[in-house]
């Protein structure tokens, strides 16, 4: 009969000893890495904020290169209003002066053929000529 006799299985299957030393390092290694992963997620943050605010700023840009222009139009524009006023203007100041000549040129002409009616009548003896104040003379009194 055989008998068999038993047997230590010997498996050699790889051990690990944690000592003191090994959990400070392998912790050390875990704080270091959240370390350097917060750091990298703000850093990260920090360029999407830069990124996010240059974006920003080129639309400001762009908006105001458009409100530029426009205003730039609207200048241009109330020039043209300003140079047809001041046209306007001088044509009226033009034909005011022209009225007020051809009523002054009139009225001289009248006051001159009422002189010389007056002195046509004062010869024939006729025909009295009542006294009449002479406006032009009044007004250049009062200007003086």
């Amino acid at each position: 009969m055989n008998t068999t006799q038993p047997t230590i299985a010997n498996t050699s299957s790889p051990v690990i000893t944690v000592t003191l030393e090994s959990v400070g390092v392998f912790t050390g290694i875990l704080v270091s890495i959240s370390v350097l992963g917060t750091l990298a997620v703000k850093l990260v943050n920090n360029l999407n904020n830069i990124s996010s605010s240059i974006t920003q700023i080129k639309e400001d840009l762009k908006e105001h290169a458009d409100n530029a222009q426009k205003i730039s139009e609207l200048d241009h524009r109330l020039d043209l209003h300003i140079q047809d006023y001041i046209n306007r203007k001088d044509t009226v100041t033009l034909l005011i002066a022209q009225v007020s000549q051809t009523v002054e040129h009139r009225t001289n002409r009248l006051y001159t053929s009422m002189k010389d009616i007056e002195n046509f009548l004062q010869t024939q003896g006729t025909f009295k000529i009542r006294e009449f104040q002479d406006l032009r003379k009044i007004e250049e009194e009062s200007k003086l």
